[in-house]
């Protein structure tokens, strides 16, 4: 979004398996203690923190007029929010709990896996039936809707057996996203990033905040 927008923000890189972002200063700013947030100190009176990604994207959309229709045009507003919505409740949440049990869960089993898969099957589908007769998810133009989906579409493949031959209209959307130039700059970040920052295993200590918290008393 920041990208797309062309304006500047202060990059803070929360080293989220140490847990970091169970630290006041971060909790201050999400009480979730989840990534991503941000603050705007371009508001009058004291900064406005802001986080969920998908109210980030509404956020900011609303405060610049832009990737979304106004409120006047509630019909095709509404559509863009309803996709929103949609990857925050669905695909999101799914994509990143058949991630756990595949790669980080000590045991692979076969039930929550099978269950994810299936559910990611039904949601992908979801995505290509819509996008067979749409350019972009909600319409003819590139929305929030787009910036929330796309990031989780694109690693549709990461799924055994999931390929372009079964979604050809979600391939082909994948491919125009990556020609808007905000979204190339974004992968090069990316590529870069990752080469600096390998992935690793999580060490013991660092699982623990990964997915050892149960919120019974406030990390320090």
């Amino acid at each position: 979004m920041f990208k797309c927008l062309g304006i500047n923000c202060n990059f803070i890189d929360v080293k989220w398996r140490d847990g970091e972002h169970y630290k006041p200063e971060f909790v201050r700013i999400n009480p979730n203690s989840k990534l991503p947030a941000i603050v705007d100190h371009d508001v009058q009176g004291e900064p406005i923190s802001v986080f969920e990604s998908g109210n980030i994207l509404l956020y900011l959309a609303d405060k610049y007029g832009m990737f979304i229709p106004p409120s006047s045009n509630i019909r095709e507003r509404t559509e863009v929010l309803n996709w929103v919505f949609w990857q925050m409740a669905n695909l999101g949440p799914v994509i990143g709990s058949w991630y756990h049990f595949t790669q980080y869960a000590p045991e692979k089993i076969a039930y929550p896996i099978d269950r994810c898969t299936k559910e990611l099957c039904r949601l992908f589908h979801v995505l290509n039936r819509t996008l067979e007769n749409r350019r972009y998810i909600a319409g003819d133009d590139f929305t929030i809707a787009d910036m929330a989906i796309f990031p989780w579409a694109k690693i549709y493949s990461w799924v055994g057996g999931f390929t372009k031959e079964e979604f050809p209209h979600l391939d082909a959307y994948i491919v125009r996203i990556r020609e808007i130039k905000a979204v190339q700059e974004l992968e090069a970040f990316e590529i870069e990033y990752r080469s600096k920052n390998p992935r690793t295993d999580p060490t013991p200590e660092q699982r623990k905040f990964m997915f050892g918290v149960d919120g019974r008393q406030q990390l320090v």
